[in-house]
This record gives C-alpha cells, sequence and structure tokens, in this order.
C-alpha cells in the first residue's frame, strides 16, 4: 500500500466535479459530508477525491487552507479501505470529503469523523 496522494488521485476535472456534485449520492456526519459517485470504469486510479472546505462555513483562508491540509493528510493515511471496496468492485469511485462543522477544528476530531465515516461507506456503498 502506497501512502502517496499524488495528482492523480485528485479530482481535478471540471467533468467529473460536475458529474460528482450532479449525480453523486450524499452521506453526513457531524463534521463531515461525503458525495460519492460510482463510474463504470476500471482506470488507475480506482479512488479520488476532493476536498472542499466552504468558504461560507470558515470565514479565514488560513483557516480554510489549514482544514484541507490536515483532511488531505488524514485522506492520504487512511484510503486503504475504501481502495479495497473499489477494487472489490471493479468499478471507479469519485469522492468529495465536505468539511461542515466550526471554523476550527482539532486534528483528532477530524480523523475520528472521517474513520467513522469510512466504517460506514462500504455498507451505503453496497446499497447503490
Amino acid at each position: 500500500m502506497s501512502f502517496r496522494f499524488s495528482k492523480a488521485e485528485k479530482i481535478c476535472s471540471k467533468y467529473e466535479i460536475d458529474a460528482l456534485f450532479d449525480d453523486g449520492k450524499n452521506f453526513r456526519s457531524s463534521f463531515l459530508g461525503f458525495k460519492f459517485l460510482w463510474q463504470e470504469s476500471s482506470e488507475w486510479p480506482r479512488v479520488k477525491f476532493l476536498v472542499v472546505v466552504p468558504k461560507r462555513r470558515v470565514r479565514l483562508a488560513v483557516h480554510r487552507n489549514r482544514l484541507k491540509r490536515q483532511l488531505r493528510e488524514i485522506i492520504r493515511l487512511n484510503k486503504e479501505p475504501i481502495e479495497n471496496e473499489a477494487i472489490k468492485s471493479n468499478k471507479r469511485l469519485l469522492i468529495a470529503v465536505i468539511y461542515s462543522g466550526q471554523p476550527q477544528a482539532d486534528y483528532a476530531q477530524l480523523q475520528s469523523a472521517y474513520l467513522q465515516m469510512i466504517k460506514e461507506l462500504p455498507k451505503l456503498i453496497n446499497k447503490f
């Protein structure tokens, strides 16, 4: 398992972002929300992520950037269960991780919320 989080694993395409937000399914927790979309493609990478911290929720750019860095680090270290699920289903998964908490959050709180969401995600993915 590679702990890298390369540019290929990030959603950068406007087409993919629009498809994700138009057709994706929602899943929310206390601090975080997930929006996910299956695609019928088996290209590498199997899972692509997008990190969103809304300006409406977190006004200062310094705090928004810090939260995005923390979320990317949490994703980088804990992406293996999601990748394994995508490999089993032989599809590609697009995921937007959307922050919806207070302007400043602790790393430990973010990590526990993310890990909790990951445990529930395979059940939701198998529904669709």
